[in-house]
């Protein structure tokens, strides 16, 4: 299988396809990592300066900095109940199991609206309940209202340039971080709740994220631990609206180590008339309160996030859609599948972050289905797009009718076993899985689930003890090992290593010890006659070792098979 190929890609883009048809593939504006010389980079592929001053790519050590892209993305959350739900039916190890349902990372809560000058600005809590004790609203940098509030801001000046400062922030850096804001003065929103009346004082805050809720945090520092860091860092009122019980319970307990972060249930206090009722059934009471004055809804929201699909750089497959001459989308017809890409010395992105397929003006007309001018989209897949579906193409790799056989699929189908990296389980498993539901959705595939049982495998780290990396210096070319050794001797030294699910240093003394073992077996030829008679003795301890054997490697226990052998 060759994922590149014409013959397969076809099905990709087609694949593609339907999930535009069905409101899976969506356009949307986001912020990401950029470099001229790369594109696009995923949030792991960003690393900090050498000098401390702003970021580079991991490949290349080219400047990054973040843009806003219109981008393809797939709302994977769409999906989100049923991924989790559907765990239910494979066979995977419960840490792999475990690990999906905390990525998705499902809430349950309520969005509730706060009003500044004519604009809205939504938030999602899990906690309603504590609605009364909001004393700021912080904001992601790079949320589009942050611009029209900083400038109506007394303090423009110094927000706008907290904002670009804080755009350069990873995901990552931004949630570990010391918390920093600034307050934009002059701007204040409105409490969503009638009893409620001083105005809220709204803050530009790099520890929130723009996709991650809506972009937009009410802080309730009395009950939420990074809310009242915040709070306490930027001087902000602390309103406790519900009642530690420890009070009542502990004789010795301290109100001041406990009053400003409690985040259990208890009694409502300081929340006017609702004022004695336990703050679940507020919970609940709430959130009807909003609905009834069109402030609020029951909500659930995911940590799980759509996920960017689109590339602007040449090498991928293109995307199959067009734009006609007033700027509506069609896909390409079935019949004219694949599009490919065309032949191109020039294939870098452009210094505005535009695809290098957009300099190519001859590729880029087509027609619509009304015979009018159009263009076609420039940006292409990412590498695993293809990737999502290649076991279905294993069984049936040259068919011209369809992605697979839909019989034969039922025989073959689903996959066993799934052994791959640690990191693919938040990643290419979730990815594929998605990809499968939606295709057995349309009634491409017969099951609902493509893998039976998933082992996640552990990382060989460098000889240091270290992730291997480019720029540690500890990166192991296998190529030397194979040349030194042989490639029998390598691969029964991974497998002797430890269990596949662990996470070891290489080891050059255990390649050696198996370099050894290799040797001494292709000797035994030359030292054992094929007329030597074999002993009772001898026969019942190969047979022993055979049946040992056998059963660690039905139980993946490959480590220990070696070692048996070894005896």
């Amino acid at each position: 299988i060759n994922t590149s190929d014409p013959k397969y890609y076809k099905w990709t883009q087609w694949m593609f396809k339907k999930l535009w048809e069905h409101g899976y593939a969506v356009q949307k504006e986001m912020p990401v990592w950029w470099c001229k010389e790369l594109g696009v980079l995923a949030d792991e592929e960003v690393l900090p300066a050498p000098d401390g001053k702003g970021k580079i790519s991991e490949r290349g050590s080219y400047a990054v900095e973040k843009k806003m892209f219109k981008q393809w993305v797939l709302d994977i959350p769409k999906m989100a109940d049923r991924l989790i739900q559907d765990l239910d039916k494979v066979d995977y190890e419960d840490s792999v199991k475990q690990a999906q349902i905390n990525w998705i990372g499902k809430k349950d809560g309520a969005f509730v609206d706060f009003e500044t000058a004519g604009e809205k600005l939504t938030v999602f809590t899990t906690r309603p309940d504590t609605l009364f004790g909001v004393t700021f609203l912080a904001i992601a940098p790079e949320h589009p209202l942050a611009d029209k509030l900083i400038a109506q801001a007394k303090n423009k000046d110094a927000a706008m340039e907290y904002k670009v400062k804080a755009q350069n922030l990873s995901d990552l850096e931004k949630q570990t971080k010391e918390k920093t804001g600034v307050r934009l003065e002059g701007v204040a929103v409105k409490h969503p709740l009638p009893e409620f009346k001083k105005e809220i004082p709204v803050y530009l805050a790099d520890y929130i994220l723009l996709d991650y809720g809506t972009g937009v945090v009410m802080g309730v520092p009395a009950h939420d631990e990074r809310d009242h860091e915040f709070a306490k860092k930027n001087n902000i009122e602390v309103v406790e609206v519900i009642e530690n019980p420890n009070k009542k319970s502990q004789p010795d307990f301290d109100p001041s180590a406990h009053l400003s972060i409690y985040s259990g249930d208890g009694t409502m206090i300081n929340s006017h008339s609702y004022n004695g009722l336990i703050s679940n059934e507020f919970r609940k009471k709430v959130v009807d309160v909003l609905e009834s004055l069109n402030k609020g809804k029951p909500a659930k929201m995911y940590k799980l996030r759509p996920q960017v699909f689109s590339r602007q750089r040449y090498w991928g497959e293109p995307i199959p859609l067009i734009y006609t001459h007033d700027n509506k989308i069609e896909a390409v017809i079935d019949t004219e599948l694949p599009v490919t890409l065309p032949p191109m010395k020039d294939f870098l992105a452009g210094d505005d972050g535009i695809s290098p397929l957009a300099k190519n003006t001859e590729w880029i007309k087509t027609k619509d289905s009304n015979g009018n001018e159009a263009k076609r989209e420039t940006d292409t897949m990412p590498t695993w797009a293809g990737s999502n579906w290649y076991y279905m193409r294993y069984i049936d790799p040259a068919n011209e009718e369809a992605p697979a056989d839909i019989e034969k699929m039922k025989y073959w189908m689903p996959v066993d076993m799934y052994f791959g990296d640690a990191g693919h389980t938040t990643a290419h498993l979730l990815y594929s899985r998605f990809w499968f539901k939606f295709l057995n959705d349309i009634g491409v595939v017969p099951m609902s689930e493509p893998y039976m049982y998933r082992m996640s495998g552990g990382m060989l780290l460098g000889p240091d003890g270290y992730k291997m990396s480019k720029s540690r210096g500890n990166v192991l070319n296998p190529k030397d090992a194979l040349e030194s050794y042989g490639a029998d001797a390598v691969r029964t030294y991974l497998a002797f290593i430890g269990p596949y699910e662990d996470t070891y240093p290489w080891n050059p003394n255990g390649l050696v010890a198996c370099a050894r073992l290799v040797k001494s077996i292709y000797e035994a030829k030359d030292k054992v006659s094929p007329e030597a008679e074999s002993n009772e003795v001898v026969q019942k301890a190969f047979h022993i070792m055979l049946k040992k054997v056998t059963a660690m490697m039905a139980a993946l226990k490959m480590n220990t098979a070696v070692s048996e052998i070894m005896k």
